[in-house]
């Protein structure tokens, strides 16, 4: 007999289950036990935030973004690094705020097109914008220069400036020179002469900063809106425009009524149509830059194109700068016998229809 400490344990085992599936080993009784109740919500994730974490995340992502726009925004209504100071910023009339905001900040005027246009909007409405030259001196923020734009604040010092209808590019000049003390006269002489007769005579605003470019498209500018206004007439006619200013840029010189100048146009578009000279005085004193009523007879024999007692036809380009009553008076002439004119001291017209009275003329008035 075996002590029970020698037996076998798969034997044991074996003895006391019946069932084949049993476990190798048993639990002792005292050893069972139920697991610990575990809370339905538990789980190995880490637990939600609360409500007011949440709150405060939002409020947080939000301030960012607040913190963010206003710093953009202040950057951007600072003047550029690079302002223009002492620039004239002309809005012209009928320009729509997209336009003006785009050439603002082409010129590096403003930061930001988006911010101008949102404070004049602010300020009136997109329409509110008022045309003119905008001096800005120095650098502003948008805000001012929105506020500027809106009413029309221009601070601009405006020079009035007359040009009398006849006078030549010289004349203009010398005119534009002793308004605007910084104008540079050379270089309008020099940019100008070539658009001799076709700059309009009238009274113009300018300011300290008008450059030669800037006073001879105002006056082509006028021009062209002037001679619109007389085409019709222009075209009946039937001479060439340029033809018709050289003319009337001659009768500017010669008479000062209407009157006189239609007369002395028909005079003078006879005598070209008859290939006659049309001994003009006034065509040689603007070559000779010299006072017509004080030719001498050296002058009167210079050779120039445009002495027009030794050369046939008109001169080359106009003397001056015809306003547009002389025009009209050019294509409108007045019919008459008379084939020769001259002036007296006190400017009055003698008109004669033969050289010899011509000539009683001369010796009565001259």
């Amino acid at each position: 007999m075996q002590s029970q400490d020698n037996l076998d344990p798969l034997k044991y085992e074996s003895d006391t289950h019946t069932t084949p599936d049993a476990p190798l080993f048993r639990v002792p009784p005292d050893m069972k036990r139920d697991p610990p109740d575990v809370p339905a919500s538990a789980s190995v994730y880490a637990p939600a935030p609360s409500s007011s974490q949440e709150k405060r995340f939002i409020l947080t992502i939000g301030a960012l973004f607040v913190i963010a726009i206003m710093a953009m925004s202040i950057f951007a209504a600072i003047p550029p690094s690079d302002f223009p100071k002492g620039t004239i910023f002309q809005i012209q009339e009928n320009s729509s705020l997209g336009q003006i905001a785009d050439n603002l900040y082409s010129d590096h005027i403003i930061r930001s097109k988006t911010l101008l246009k949102t404070f004049v909007i602010l300020f009136s409405g997109e329409r509110g914008i008022k045309a003119g030259d905008y001096l800005f001196n120095s650098g502003e923020s948008i805000v001012k220069i929105a506020w500027r734009l809106v009413h029309g604040e221009e601070e601009v010092v405006q020079i009035k400036t007359t040009i009398p209808e006849g006078f030549d590019v010289r004349q203009i000049s010398a005119i534009l020179g002793k308004d605007i003390p910084t104008f540079a006269t050379s270089t309008f002489i020099s940019k100008a002469l070539p658009l001799e007769g076709y700059l309009f005579p009238d009274t113009y605003f300018f300011n300290q900063q008008t450059t030669p470019d800037d006073s001879i498209q105002a006056m082509r500018n006028l021009f062209d809106q002037k001679i619109a206004t007389l085409q019709d007439q222009i075209s009946a006619f039937g001479r060439a425009t340029s033809t018709d200013i050289i003319m009337a840029s001659m009768l500017e010189r010669e008479a000062t009524s209407s009157a006189d100048r239609r007369i002395i146009a028909g005079i003078l578009w006879k005598r070209l149509d008859g290939n006659m000279p049309l001994q003009v005085d006034s065509t040689l004193a603007y070559a000779l830059d010299k006072d017509g009523t004080k030719l001498t007879s050296a002058d009167l024999a210079a050779t120039s194109s445009y002495n027009t007692y030794k050369n046939l036809g008109l001169p080359p380009t106009p003397i001056g700068n015809p306003g547009l009553s002389a025009i009209e008076d050019a294509v409108d002439p007045t019919a008459t016998d008379y084939w020769y004119y001259i002036s007296d001291s006190n400017g009055n017209i003698h008109y004669a229809k033969t050289y010899a009275e011509q000539l009683a003329n001369e010796a009565k008035y001259l």
